[in-house]
């Protein structure tokens, strides 16, 4: 009988490897631009299921 090598999926390698995996938490930044000179006037950042209008009048308060 002949055994084979059970394969490896590429982040069980890097757990046993490496230890545990931390989790990503993925952010957007949210910015408000001056289209004449470029400066930015205002930046927020969120997490990626807040949408864009929902910052807006955060950005545009500020101003």
């Amino acid at each position: 009988m002949i055994h084979r090598p059970k394969s490896i999926w590429q982040g069980e390698w890097k757990i046993r490897k490496q230890g545990k995996e931390k989790k990503c938490i993925c952010r957007k930044l949210h910015l408000a631009v001056d289209m004449s000179t470029y400066e930015i006037i205002a930046a927020e950042t969120s997490l990626i299921s807040v949408g864009d209008n929902e910052v807006l009048p955060t950005l545009l308060n500020p101003l």
